[in-house]
């Protein structure tokens, strides 16, 4: 009988036993993720680094089918050699070799960085040795040094290496094993190859006037291309870039500076004059008179074609034939003031000649030249269609003028009126490709077939927003190529499918996963495209949950995925689980918002809530939550570790209406809340940073619903905003009318829209203990803001604290700095949302 109750109680104690720990303030340093990685160019090998600030990084190559795998520990870099044969990589040995399928790794002391060229053969490969350059054969193994060189420069296809030694250019044919001096010049940089890897360009002299010489391999020495010599717009040793047919050079000119007459009317420098008639306010960066400029000139010899000025700005990339400009204008304005919208011209790069395509008062959005250069395309915000100009025939067309379907993101929450965006063009400009919130439309730029829907409704039909994953690759495509999509849906699973670049009658249904694989825009941080490798149809990209961290897998068809890694810091803590929320906000509204509950929640226990937020986040359910310290937000994977539950709403505001769309919201997400078991509605807070700041500072002078509340760098005052400067000396006007603070007018023309949505004019209804952090520093939002709202409070007597961090700005860096207002918000929180002891500091 003693030997039943031993066994029982030795099961009650299992639970308190195997209890994993929560997250605590310095748990992010050993927190091991995922850094780099990459695929052979054949598809047989990856390699990936993983690591934490305390474990350092560590390396892991590995064969795709097989058992072939190494590690290597201390390892910051790492690169296949294009011959898919060698690894090479950068450790606390030193340059490392590795031949892949082997066992050997050959290291190289003393070497702490290397360069590759991007193709060829994979034979060669150079680093810095010191103040040597190492040159190394990888397949023979025969290695070259060169002292006092600085660092060489490969061209592309590995076949040439260009070596700066002291004040000289040698050219250094691979192939051939010969060498050649081609210059010998003072201030030698900006070494550019040609596409083809047989010419360069570098510039020498004064940075401010430089010559651009030119070299070819048929060549025996550099010549000048362009001299500073008699020109009142000399080349600056700036980026030298040919034109995609290497026919073309581009480069930087300024204009020479001059000692100017001093004004005598004017009695002290000290002094600056705004003036109403300015483009710019005065506390705003103007274009430099000077330049620099940019400016063209044929690799053959010529005319230099001076593409910029103080008045005129390229837009987009060049082409071979052309460029676009623009005026140069204060364009943040110009939804008030049409002189500041600007206009484009079209430039001729072979004789300088324009044309004019737009002009104010249309405003064209994303405007960019064909690849082919046969058209240009923009995006029109006042009739919000996609327009086409012709460059043949000079006639500009509405290309979108049959889609019914809105091309205009109506999910911002302001006026600015934004597309969804341009996916790009295929071959030989016969087709440009767009969105619309879930499908891609098909447009003619030449104005002869109507739009086509190339998803088939299938996103609008399953509320699945479907995206191309390689558009960089769309001008080398012809209609009916396959085209990869990844598709998010309504329940924010991710997914992959293939249709082709025309008309698909039925699309296949994607195989849709509660995860993250890739999707554009998803979060500041994005998980990037899938690698493919070069010549074989293996993928390797990254798979992610709220409750899996980011690992690799492989696939050959996106329905089928391997995976390689098993990177998983979070199972030794108490983590999280994350879930959709929906609730009615109206009866005709309803909300959506992300729930993260403890690994080890339990329905019978009440738990506090902190409500987080800022304008849409809930696409990012299954994104894995960051363990690093806040830098001003909050730390979701802390206080859900610890015992909270975090609820993130996505919040919609109408123009005008943001206040009560906030209000609204929130309260009514709470009031859902508070009516679950598990839910302590006694116990509810808030947090945000920067506008979600202005939310939390909205919300406690609106409603006594919430404990406790913590608001960083936020607005408190519309009127004093709407006024003031930040963003590098910039208006607030267009922030606060169209851009995020959506308010639709200015104060004087809504002085009551600004009234209402000024947190510090209601501050006596306040009854919430507000912990609010903003520094001096801060170039977005005035720290007057917090300033004046702490000082309101106090002299009501409100419970307020604030915290001010010397040199911080927006955000927080220093980490002794994040440190302590990690520790004093989560002090704070626990003391109103779990009744714990009263912080230190909180006291008098």
């Amino acid at each position: 009988m003693k030997c039943i109750a031993a066994w029982i109680l030795c099961l009650c104690y299992l639970p308190l036993l195997a209890q994993k720990p929560s997250i605590s303030n310095t748990s992010y340093k050993s927190w091991e993720l995922l850094f780099n990685y990459n695929i052979t160019d054949d598809g047989k090998y990856v390699w990936y680094t993983y690591g934490s600030e305390v474990t350092g990084s560590t390396l892991v190559v590995r064969a795709i089918n097989g058992d072939d795998k190494k590690i290597f520990t201390g390892v910051r870099e790492a690169a296949f050699a294009p011959d898919n044969k060698h690894l090479i990589f950068i450790s606390e040995k030193g340059l490392g070799i590795l031949s892949l399928g082997g066992s050997e790794v050959e290291y190289l002391p003393g070497v702490n960085n290397f360069i590759l060229p991007e193709e060829g053969n994979g034979e060669w490969l150079k680093a810095q040795y010191g103040d040597t350059l190492l040159v190394r054969n990888l397949r023979s193994g025969r290695q070259a040094y060169y002292p006092d060189a600085l660092p060489g420069y490969f061209n592309r296809q590995g076949t040439v290496l260009v070596l700066h030694i002291r004040d000289c250019l040698i050219w250094m044919d691979l192939q051939n094993k010969q060498q050649r001096q081609i210059a010998t010049k003072k201030n030698i940089g900006n070494i550019t190859f040609d596409h083809t890897g047989t010419r360069l360009v570098f510039t020498s002299g004064d940075a401010a006037a430089a010559e651009v010489h030119y070299y070819s391999k048929d060549m025996d020495s550099a010549r000048v291309l362009v001299s500073p010599r008699k020109r009142d717009f000399p080349p600056t040793n700036g980026m030298l870039q040919f034109s995609q047919d290497d026919r073309l050079l581009f480069f930087k000119v300024a204009r020479k500076k001059e000692a100017t007459a001093q004004d005598s009317t004017i009695i002290t420098d000290k002094l600056r004059l705004w003036d109403y008639r300015d483009a710019r306010l005065r506390s705003q960066q103007a274009p430099d008179p000077y330049g620099p400029f940019s400016a063209v000139v044929p690799v053959s010899g010529g005319n230099v074609i001076q593409l910029e000025n103080i008045d005129s700005s390229i837009c987009g990339i060049p082409g071979k034939r052309f460029a676009i400009v623009c005026n140069v204008t204060n364009e943040e304005d110009a939804y008030w003031n049409p002189r500041q919208i600007p206009g484009h011209d079209l430039i001729s790069l072979s004789d300088g000649s324009r044309r004019n395509i737009t002009r104010s008062p249309q405003q064209a959005f994303q405007i960019c030249l064909s690849p082919a250069e046969r058209f240009v395309t923009w995006f029109d915000t006042q009739s919000k269609h996609y327009f086409s100009y012709e460059i043949s025939t000079g006639i500009t067309r509405d290309i979108s003028a049959g889609i019914l379907n809105s091309l205009v993101d109506t999910h911002i929450s302001r006026k600015e009126v934004l597309p969804y965006g341009m996916a790009g063009w295929l071959a030989n400009d016969t087709r440009v490709l767009v969105y619309d919130e879930f499908d891609i439309w098909q447009l003619d730029p030449a104005g002869k077939l109507p739009p086509l829907n190339i998803t088939n409704e299938y996103g609008r039909q399953q509320k699945t927003t479907m995206r191309i994953v390689y558009s960089q690759e769309l001008p080398t495509l012809k209609l009916n190529t396959p085209l990869l999509i990844t598709c998010l849906d309504s329940t924010r699973f991710n997914g992959f499918t293939y249709i082709k670049a025309g008309a698909n009658a039925v699309i296949s249904p994607p195989a849709m996963e509660p995860c993250v694989y890739h999707f554009p825009a998803l979060a500041v941080h994005e998980p990037p495209p899938p690698v493919k490798a070069q010549k074989a149809d293996v993928y390797l990209l990254q798979h992610q949950s709220a409750t899996q961290a980011p690992n690799l897998v492989t696939t050959t068809d996106f329905r089928h995925f391997r995976r390689l890694s098993d990177i998983q810091p979070q199972q030794g803590f108490n983590w999280l689980q994350a879930s959709l929320v929906r609730w009615s906000i109206t009866d005709s509204l309803t909300g959506t918002g992300i729930l993260y509950k403890p690994e080890d929640f339990d329905s019978t226990k009440k738990y506090p809530v902190i409500f987080h937020y800022y304008e849409e986040k809930s696409k990012g359910l299954f994104l894995f939550p960051s363990v690093g310290l806040s830098t001003g937000d909050l730390n979701i994977s802390w206080y859900v570790s610890n015992g909270y539950l975090v609820f993130i709403p996505d919040i919609y505001r109408p123009t005008g209406q943001s206040g009560a769309a906030i209000l609204n919201t929130v309260v009514s997400a709470a009031k859902y809340l508070s009516s679950l078991p598990y839910v302590n509605g006694q116990k509810m807070g808030l947090q945000g940073h920067s506008f979600g700041g202005y939310e939390t500072n909205y919300l406690i002078t609106h409603t006594n619903l919430f404990a406790a509340a913590q608001a960083s760098a936020a607005p408190a005052d519309l009127f004093g905003l709407h006024g003031g400067t930040g963003f590098g000396g910039r208006s607030y006007h267009y922030i606060s009318e169209v851009g995020q603070l959506n308010q639709g007018a200015t104060p004087w023309e809504d002085p009551q829209a600004y009234l209402q949505g000024s947190p510090v004019l209601s501050v006596s209804q306040v009854t919430t203990p507000l912990l609010l952090m903003h520094n001096k520093e801060d170039g977005a939002v005035p720290f007057s803001q917090s300033v004046a709202l702490f000082t309101a409070l106090r002299r009501l007597g409100k419970p307020v604290w604030l915290l001010e961090y010397e040199g911080e700005g927006h955000v927080l860096f220093d980490p002794g700095c994040l440190l302590d207002f990690n520790m004093k918000q989560q002090e704070f929180f626990d003391y109103y949302l779990k009744d714990k002891a009263f912080p230190t500091w909180m006291r008098r």
